[in-house]
């Protein structure tokens, strides 16, 4: 992931609404495996602000299940 793809996805996940809960799984996933492989301190900040931002923008009940399955799940 680079830099720009980071700051990319979460500019989409803002305007993305319930259509974000049918990939939220592969999303986060990405972005948690950027986390921990990334050794690029601003591609790292980038990524958690990504997913930051991913994470305020579910507001649909399905996004907050699929998001708390797959919390549990690791």
């Amino acid at each position: 992931m680079t830099l720009f793809n980071a700051h990319a996805l979460g500019s989409l996940v803002t305007v993305a609404g319930n259509a974000l809960s049918r990939k939220l799984t592969v999303i986060v996933g990405a972005l948690v495996q950027e986390l921990e492989t990334t050794t690029d301190e601003e591609l790292g900040d980038a990524v958690k602000e990504t997913l930051e931002t991913l994470l305020g923008s579910i507001v649909d009940a399905e996004g907050l299940n699929t998001l708390m399955l797959l919390l549990l799940e690791w």
